[in-house]
């Protein structure tokens, strides 16, 4: 092999081998370039072309190798023959880091047409759709152009959805990012449409993968009821707020509760107030459906929206 090898690493794989081979795994050599990933046995071979990736998945596993593996990683590709997989299987911070290796191999330099701000909080915004290419750095994406590179980090993602239609006249499957400023706090709307749908399903993949590490890294953060309250409030009102009497206490103790919650990673203040992180708004999101005197979060989002 004559290209650079970006992954090298031993682990147990799965892949069809024809109605002869048997379904039980192999060991030998995962070898990655930036144009094939190679799954090397001792009396077998699978080569898997990037430009052929459709889908990459961590920890499902298809139902008929499931008893074999645990800690996983599934490439789904195209053949000739139709769509097949190929499952891998090695130490976990050795398939975290492949994966990350692999969906930049995937992702960087792939052409995609941006409409950025779409909105900013509830108002459409008239920005231009202009081409650009993708770029993943570090939990972030990017998308560069001749006018610029607008980014977002994937801690600040909020919701993903599909349209099919990005500007007036290009039809093509997009992807409607929502993510939130770490500046001023306002939700930004963001469509991305790279120029094949197969990129759209590994840029939904990767958001969403991404996405679901930070969620798993809140479930053991515990808060109390006021802690609740203050992140709740902080979401509807954008953190101006008299935490005083929301919290019904002496000014000693809504201290105490704000050190704790900031603490915890939660809030941050900056110039303009208080405002969530993006771990806050994962919290947020998911866990926290109502609070003794909040009331439900669709509440408290139409209060905010009204007093806009």
């Amino acid at each position: 092999m004559t290209e650079d090898i970006v992954a090298d690493f031993t682990g147990r794989f799965f892949f069809p081998r024809g109605s002869d081979g048997d379904a039980t795994p192999l060991t030998g050599r995962v070898i990655a370039t930036k144009k094939r990933v190679v799954l090397v046995a001792e009396d077998a071979k699978e080569t898997v072309p990037l430009s052929r990736v459709i889908d990459i998945n961590v920890g499902t596993v298809p139902p008929h190798v499931k008893q074999f593996f645990d800690d996983t990683l599934t490439i789904g590709y195209k053949t000739d023959e139709g769509t097949q997989s190929a499952v891998i299987e090695s130490r976990g911070e050795t398939v975290d880091t492949f994966v990350t290796i692999l969906f930049r191999c995937l992702l960087n330099g792939q052409k995609a047409a941006v409409k950025h701000p779409a909105r900013v909080g509830g108002r459409v915004k008239d920005s231009p759709v202009v081409p650009g290419k993708i770029r993943l750095d570090d939990h972030r994406i990017e998308v560069r152009s001749k006018g610029g590179t607008f980014g977002f980090d994937v801690e600040t993602v909020m919701q993903i959805d599909r349209t099919n239609k990005i500007g007036t006249s290009d039809d093509r499957v997009t992807l409607v990012v929502k993510h939130a400023d770490p500046d001023t706090g306002k939700t930004t709307t963001s469509l991305i449409a790279p120029a094949k749908s197969q990129y759209v399903n590994l840029l939904a993949r990767f958001l969403r993968l991404e996405y679901d590490a930070l969620r798993e890294e809140t479930e053991d953060i515990e808060l109390s009821n006021p802690e609740k309250r203050v992140l709740v409030g902080v979401h509807a009102t954008g953190g101006d707020i008299d935490f005083t009497n929301m919290l019904d206490g002496d000014p000693a103790y809504v201290t105490n509760v704000l050190n704790s919650v900031k603490n915890k990673g939660l809030i941050v203040e900056n110039g303009s107030g208080i405002s969530l992180t993006a771990t806050g708004r994962i919290i947020v999101s998911q866990r926290i459906e109502d609070v003794n005197a909040g009331g439900t979060l669709e509440a408290l989002e139409e209060t905010r929206a009204n007093n806009r």
